[in-house]
């Protein structure tokens, strides 16, 4: 039979209990770490949140390019580029349609979920007066991964149709912020008998003091900035106007 505890390890038992004790924390030492972690939190968490965003801005803006990339090169070396355009969608239907898969066509605004047919706005919180949806001289798609593309054969002034290279990409479509730079990008058609087609950012001719003044931290239009991503290495950094 076992005895009862001897006086040494009654004493051993007591330390450890005091040991245990001592191991844990109080209330307010709780409460203190828990507003240390709350105020790392809400000083690196939007940063973090920040920097996703860009990543997949930048992630998005490059398959939008690649899609029309291959799309329109697909339709140069086979089509060519047309000597006239026409003021319809049969320029879309000759040169484009076989070569993207077009989700839904926009035949008016609210088909593209805007509230306004003009809905885009310059990095500096200008309205852009631009029509996203005009028969006539543009076709508005959406494509199955929610980008919104609109493509002009032509562009109109006064009573008259000219040739337009520019494609409008809106990377997430009527969600927002619907900002250039932001979430909406120009492209350009390039066409050279050498090369082919291509499609590239607006600008990319520009120096970099004349890109600056289109897509800079406290001025420009947003235009060119995605010309600026580019030449940043397809990062969007410290000098961009996010």
């Amino acid at each position: 039979m076992r005895k009862g505890f001897t006086l040494a390890e009654s004493a051993t038992h007591v330390n450890l209990l005091q040991v245990i004790a001592k191991a844990g924390f109080t209330l307010a030492e709780v409460l203190i770490t828990l507003g240390i972690i709350g105020v790392i939190a809400a000083m690196t968490i939007p940063t973090l949140i920040t920097n996703h965003q860009k990543k997949a801005t930048v992630t998005k803006l490059q398959k939008a390019i690649s899609i029309l990339n291959q799309a329109y090169r697909l339709s140069f070396d086979e089509l060519g580029e047309p000597d006239t355009f026409p003021s319809t969608r049969s320029y879309f239907n000759t040169y484009w349609a076989p070569y993207l898969k077009v989700a839904t066509y926009c035949e008016n605004y609210t088909m593209c979920g805007y509230d306004s047919e003009k809905p885009f706005y310059t990095s500096n919180k200008i309205l852009v007066n631009t029509i996203i949806v005009d028969t006539g001289s543009r076709t508005t798609f959406y494509t199955p991964d929610g980008f919104l593309y609109v493509i002009f054969p032509t562009g109109r002034y006064m009573e008259h149709y000219d040739s337009n290279p520019n494609v409008i990409v809106d990377l997430n479509g009527s969600t927002g912020p619907n900002i250039l730079g932001k979430d909406v990008f120009i492209l350009t058609r390039v066409n050279d008998e050498t090369k082919g087609g291509s499609i590239y950012p607006l600008c990319k001719d520009l120096t970099n003091e004349e890109l600056e003044k289109h897509c800079g931290k406290s001025s420009g239009s947003g235009f060119c900035c995605a010309e600026k991503i580019r030449r940043a290495g397809w990062v969007i950094d410290k000098s961009y106007p996010w």
